[in-house]
C-alpha cells in the first residue's frame, strides 16, 4: 500500500459518526490499509451555492448573476489560444489513448495560470501539467487570441508567443494513469484519477502557494472509475463534490464535513448517488468534464457539461437541486465550433471547462488532444461572451468590433479587438482568416469621440460605412447598409 495521504483504520473509527468518511491526512508508514466507504443518508437541508466569493479568493469561485442567460450569450466560434511544451514531453497524441482530458483557469497570478490533466501510461508519467500563460492580461478577463500576426493570415497557422507555456507537471500518484475532467475553487483542484491499483478517486491539489503540489487528500470512490470531478462551495461555506464515473453515467455525490478544504479534521461523507436514468428532463452525454456555477441571483447550483456528440461539439447547462435525492434538469444546450476558416483548433472530447472572471461572464476553454499545433504547440479555444469587454464604452484600450459571417449573427467570425489592433492585416481582409467579403453583420462598442470605417475595397479604399462609437453595445446587420459581403478592409479612426 502507498504512503500517500491515507487515514488508518483506527483512527478513522475514533471519527466515524454516521455514514462514509474521508479525510485529508497526513501520509502514514508503510501498510496503512485504504478507508472503506458506505452510503449515507440523503441530505435533508436544502442547499444554495454560495453568493459571497470574490475575485482571487483562494478557495471558492464567483457566482454569475442569471446563469442561463449568460450561458446563452457564449458565442459559438471562438478564438485560437495555444502554449508550448516548456521543456516537458507531454506524451499526448492523437489518435491514442494519452491526451488531453481536463482543463480549468486559476484565478492565481491574476488568472494567468491552467492547470491541465491528461493520461499518461508511462511508470514515471504525468498526470497533469500547469500552464503560465504570461503574454495575457491580467485582470482575470478572457485572455483573446495570443496567436495573432500582421503578417500570417490564418491564426491557426501561427505560435503562440514563447513565454505562454507549461511551467510545472503533476507526477503520477500511487499508479493512477488518467486524469480525468475537474474542476478548480478558487485555487484548489479536485482531480479525478483511474487506471490505477484501486478504485477510482478524486486527488485535491491546493495552487495557492505552491505550482508543483501534491495531493493533500483523496476521496476514494465505489468503482475503478472516475472521470469527472465537480466541486462547488455552499451557502454554509462547506463544499459539494460529485465524482462522476465512467462518462459521467453516475454521479456520487460528497458533502465535506468542514469548511475549510485542508483542514485535518475534513472529512467527505458520501450523501447520495444518482444514475443518468434519473435526469429530470433533456439529454445527457458522456461528458469529459462537468462545472458547477452558482447563480448570484438565488444561489441556484448548475453544471456545465462538454462533450463530443458525434462530430459535433456541445455544451450543456443542467439546473442542480441537492436538498434530497439529487435532482437535475437540462435549461439550455449549445453546438460550439472548434474551427473558423482553417483546421480544429479544440475537441470537446478532449479538456473542456469554465472560468468565471471578475466581469461575472463565463468563459469555456477547450483543447484539443495533442500538442501538433504550431512549433509543437498545444492548439487551444475561448469561447467568450458576445458582448466580450467590460468598460469598452468609455476605454478604448476595451474597444472591440465583431465581424460575423451571416447576417443573423452566426456562423465564423473575427473580433477586431482595439488593443490588438496592429496584429492583423486589417488592411486587407482577405489576410484576416478569408474574411473578404464576407461580413454580413456586426456588433461593436467603442466610446464617445471614436469610430471604425468599413471599406469596400482593401487598403482602405472605395465606399465606405462607418461604425460610430456612442458608448453602448450595438449591432447592425449589414444588408440593411447595403453593405453586406463587401468589407475588405477595416481601420480605427478618432474624430
Amino acid at each position: 500500500m502507498s504512503t500517500s495521504r491515507r487515514c488508518s483504520l483506527r483512527a478513522l473509527a475514533l471519527l466515524v459518526t454516521a455514514g462514509a468518511l474521508l479525510a485529508g491526512c497526513e501520509p502514514e508508514p508503510p501498510g496503512a490499509e485504504p478507508v472503506t466507504q458506505t452510503q449515507s443518508s440523503p441530505l435533508q437541508a436544502s442547499l444554495a451555492g454560495d453568493t459571497s466569493c470574490v475575485w482571487g479568493s483562494p478557495d471558492c469561485n464567483l457566482c454569475v448573476p442569471d446563469v442561463p442567460a449568460r450561458f446563452n450569450a457564449l458565442r459559438d466560434h471562438g478564438e485560437v489560444l495555444g502554449f508550448h511544451r516548456g521543456g516537458f514531453d507531454f506524451n499526448v497524441a492523437y489518435p491514442g489513448g494519452n491526451h488531453w482530458q481536463g482543463v480549468q483557469r486559476l484565478p492565481r497570478d491574476a488568472g494567468r495560470i491552467l492547470v491541465l490533466s491528461k493520461r499518461d501510461d508511462r511508470a514515471a508519467g504525468n498526470v497533469g501539467h500547469v500552464v503560465h500563460m504570461v503574454s495575457r492580461n491580467g485582470e482575470g478577463l478572457r485572455w483573446r487570441s495570443n496567436r495573432l500576426s500582421p503578417t500570417i493570415s490564418q491564426p491557426e497557422d501561427t505560435a503562440p508567443p514563447a513565454s505562454d507555456r507549461a511551467v510545472t507537471a503533476l507526477p503520477l500518484v500511487d499508479g493512477y494513469a488518467h486524469g480525468g475532467g475537474m474542476q478548480a475553487v478558487g485555487n484548489i483542484v479536485a482531480l479525478p484519477m483511474e487506471q490505477g491499483p484501486g478504485a477510482g478517486r478524486v486527488a485535491f491539489y491546493d495552487f495557492n502557494t505552491s505550482l508543483a503540489p501534491s495531493p493533500f487528500a483523496f476521496v476514494e470512490g465505489l468503482s475503478s472509475d472516475a472521470g469527472t470531478a465537480s466541486l462547488t462551495r455552499l451557502s454554509d461555506q462547506r463544499y459539494l463534490l460529485l465524482l462522476g464515473q465512467y462518462d459521467a453515467k453516475t454521479l456520487e455525490v460528497f458533502r465535506s464535513s468542514e469548511t475549510d478544504l485542508r483542514s485535518s479534521a475534513n472529512r467527505w461523507v458520501r450523501v447520495d448517488t444518482w444514475q443518468q436514468g434519473e435526469l429530470v428532463s433533456g439529454q445527457w452525454g458522456a461528458f469529459q468534464g462537468l462545472t458547477f456555477l452558482t447563480d448570484c441571483n438565488d444561489g441556484q447550483l448548475y453544471l456545465v457539461g462538454t462533450y463530443l456528440k458525434g462530430s459535433e461539439d456541445h455544451a450543456f447547462l443542467y439546473r442542480v437541486d441537492a436538498s434530497g435525492h439529487l435532482r437535475i434538469e437540462q435549461v439550455a444546450s449549445k453546438h460550439l465550433y472548434c474551427t473558423n476558416d482553417g483546421p480544429r483548433q479544440c475537441n470537446l472530447d478532449a479538456a473542456g471547462g469554465v472560468f468565471v472572471g471578475p466581469d461575472r461572464n463565463l468563459v469555456l476553454y477547450a483543447t484539443e488532444h495533442a500538442d501538433d499545433g504550431p512549433s509543437g504547440s498545444v492548439k487551444m479555444m475561448e469561447f467568450r461572451s458576445i458582448v466580450p469587454n467590460v468598460g469598452c464604452g468609455v476605454d478604448l484600450a476595451r474597444a472591440y468590433v465583431d465581424f460575423y459571417d451571416d447576417s443573423d449573427f452566426s456562423d465564423r467570425g473575427f473580433i477586431f479587438d482595439s488593443v490588438d489592433r496592429d496584429l492583423k492585416n486589417w488592411a486587407r481582409f482577405q489576410d484576416v482568416d478569408g474574411l473578404n467579403d464576407k461580413v454580413s453583420a456586426v456588433r461593436w462598442c467603442i466610446p464617445l469621440g471614436h469610430r471604425v470605417r468599413l471599406y469596400q475595397d482593401s487598403n482602405h479604399a472605395g465606399g465606405y460605412k462607418d461604425l460610430v462609437g456612442d458608448g453602448t453595445a450595438r449591432e447592425v446587420n449589414l444588408n440593411t447598409w447595403s453593405f453586406g459581403d463587401k468589407t475588405s478592409s477595416a481601420r480605427w479612426l478618432a474624430f
